[in-house]
């Protein structure tokens, strides 16, 4: 029987033969420390017992180290006589014994012969999940993501926070958010723990600060003055709207009393020793308080300055910061400048991003992490063919150039009305590439959709595949076009664009630019192909043994608001009808969508700020 594993091992070796698994599972652990690896073990061999190993007594699955193999490695090994796993550490024995899940769950209890050895590329290989842009997921949604990313041998994962936690010398920053507490936070760490993975407390504390400096106590240390206050040459160009109260103000030295406030209700509750500050896309620094500051030290030095003062203030919690480069490669002389125990995130998300140059900060000597994305935002779908190219590309350039981890970013503008549910393939393409940047690209699919899914039907898999490339469909720089039309009201220029223009577009994941009309005859041939992916969805989704998580009812939902966008360019877009009855037909379904939102939004996550995708949906409403 073929074997599809993810990650992909680095080495596998098969013989001849089989090894039974007992129904009732003697398990020999070494010591107490390989116990959680075990309780893993008892998932999927729920008729097992655990035991220290000893001499003379002959286990049906022993776990040990290992301390010869590589940084992280593990040695699996099925043999006649039953099975070991053995690790360097206790972490290691638990990812290989995630591996052994993935082959009893495929060969159940007749296991065939064989030894992988196996180890990481990366020592970190994490998730960056955005719980602040309008969705705040439960806490046993939470537990779920954890048990599935361990699965696939992520260790690091990351919640954006921004107003999305209930601080109690703050009440007013998490009002409406339906907020993450103390106690939800200390569980979710306790629980990650177990799972072998570190949950690094992560916080805005520079840019992207609109949703805490909107109260009126707090705009005095904003750069604008929480009032949309600029006086530099030039930000009149500025949007006052959406930057208003955007980004903290070094000119004013009470913002570090705040920031102290909330890093000691925050960071303790974290046992992992690294913060991320972020401290990424502070587009109005300098045009308000701190014009004249950073007209006397320049902007770049005011940026770090800022950077190593809220280091000082992370180390008094224990903890060292980790930060987003995107700033900082706007000043590259001062990048030598970076304290040597701060972690800089260099990010990037689109298919053709210039990943290689990630190369600066280690020559700066810095630890540094390559940052890749899922795609997931501004869509109604993820944008599949690009989240791919961009994770291998940052994935290769990183392990190169010698970088601490892979961080595979999830992002929720404008509301998060991307489910989680759509960045699967995302986070498993991710976790592989973390983990071994030679696997085989062109098999992926394929083991997605038999391992995630359960099912690797070919129609299933090229539905899979027909998915992300309608999706790539983009005139925008990391948006979907799609997203546009589905919430465009009828002046909308997006459904007025006549003439030949370029978009981006991908025909089995692979990108390129063409020249194209975005028009009715595009919107029909669109609601052909995707009701045939629609088609093929649904019928895995009837299968008992299929979709054991419940993902395809998000995914087929994705696929709906599709639909209705590419219905909705051949109704009103160049060459279509414009007729009351159709408009009345699209009104009637957009309703429906509306409401079958609503209901996925609520099965998995808090009520949060659904207010604001609900707003767009009836927003467009009104219009037809």
């Amino acid at each position: 029987m073929a074997l599809d594993l993810i990650p992909e091992p680095k080495k596998l070796t098969r013989a001849a033969g089989q090894f039974e698994m007992p129904r009732v599972v003697a398990m020999g652990i070494e010591d107490h420390a390989l116990h959680n690896a075990a309780r893993v073990a008892q998932q999927f061999l729920p008729r097992s017992s655990v035991n220290i190993s000893t001499r003379g007594v002959r286990d049906a699955l022993a776990l040990s180290y290992d301390r010869r193999l590589k940084p992280g490695g593990y040695r699996l090994r099925i043999a006649r006589t039953g099975v070991t796993i053995g690790g360097v550490d206790a972490i290691a024995v638990m990812h290989g014994v995630q591996t052994l899940r993935q082959i009893v769950e495929q060969c159940g209890s007749d296991l065939p012969i064989l030894t992988i050895n196996d180890w990481p590329d990366f020592e970190d290989r994490g998730v960056y999940y955005d719980v602040c842009r309008g969705r705040v997921p439960k806490l046993e949604r939470l537990f779920e993501l954890a048990d599935q990313l361990a699965r696939y041998k992520i260790n690091h994962l990351q919640l954006y926070i921004e107003h999305t936690f209930a601080f109690r010398g703050h009440p007013k920053i998490g009002t409406g958010a339906s907020p993450l507490t103390a106690e939800d936070i200390l569980e979710l760490d306790a629980y990650c723990t177990d799972l072998g993975i570190e949950l690094v407390p992560s916080l805005a504390t520079f840019g992207h600060m609109a949703s805490m400096l909107k109260w009126p106590e707090y705009h005095d240390m904003s750069e604008d003055w929480g009032i949309g206050k600029y006086i530099a040459p030039g930000s009149d160009k500025l949007n006052g709207a959406h930057l208003r109260g955007w980004t903290l103000s070094p000119a004013n030295p009470k913002i570090y009393d705040f920031l102290d406030s909330l890093f000691a209700e925050f960071l303790p509750l974290f046992r992992s020793k690294r913060f991320n500050i972020c401290c990424d896309e502070t587009w109005d620094l300098g045009m308000g308080q701190t014009y004249e500051l950073c007209e006397k030290k320049g902007k770049g030095v005011v940026y770090l300055d800022h950077i190593k003062k809220v280091r000082r203030l992370s180390k008094k919690y224990g903890k060292n910061a980790m930060f987003w480069g995107d700033i900082i490669r706007q000043y590259p002389e001062l990048i030598k400048e970076i304290p040597k125990d701060v972690t800089v995130l260099d990010w990037g998300y689109a298919y053709d991003h210039p990943t290689a140059r990630i190369s600066d900060f280690k020559k700066a000597g810095l630890p540094f992490h390559a940052c890749s994305g899922t795609s997931g935002w501004v869509t109604l779908f993820n944008r599949v063919p690009e989240a791919v190219a961009n994770i291998a590309s940052f994935a290769a350039a990183g392990y190169k150039n010698g970088a601490q981890g892979l961080l595979n970013t999830d992002w929720g503008d404008g509301g998060h009305y991307n489910f989680m549910e759509y960045s699967w393939h995302g986070f498993l393409f991710g976790a592989e590439q973390g983990w071994n940047t030679r696997a085989d690209q062109k098999s992926f699919n394929r083991r997605f959709a038999r391992l995630f899914f359960g099912c690797d039907d070919k129609a299933f898999v090229d539905a899979i595949v027909a998915l992300g490339d309608i999706s790539e469909l983009g005139g925008y720089r990391y948006q979907s076009v799609w997203r546009h039309v589905f919430f465009a009201t009828m002046d909308d220029d997006v459904l007025r664009l006549a003439e030949p223009r370029d978009f981006l577009v991908s025909k089995h994941f692979k990108i390129r630019v063409a020249r194209m009309r975005f028009d009715s005859k595009l919107g029909r041939d669109t609601v052909k192909r995707l009701q045939g992916v629609r088609k093929e969805f649904e019928r895995i989704a009837k299968k008992n043994d299929a979709d054991p998580l419940g993902v395809l009812s998000y995914w087929i939902f994705a696929v709906d608001t599709l639909i209705h966008a590419a219905r909705k360019l051949s109704y009103l877009g160049p060459g279509g009808r414009d007729t009351a009855a159709r408009r009345q037909e699209l009104k009637r379904e957009m309703t429906g969508l509306m409401r079958r939102f609503e209901r996925l939004w609520m099965a998995r996550n808090r009520r949060s700020e659904i207010r604001i995708t609900l707003g767009y949906y009836k927003k467009a409403l009104r219009s037809l």
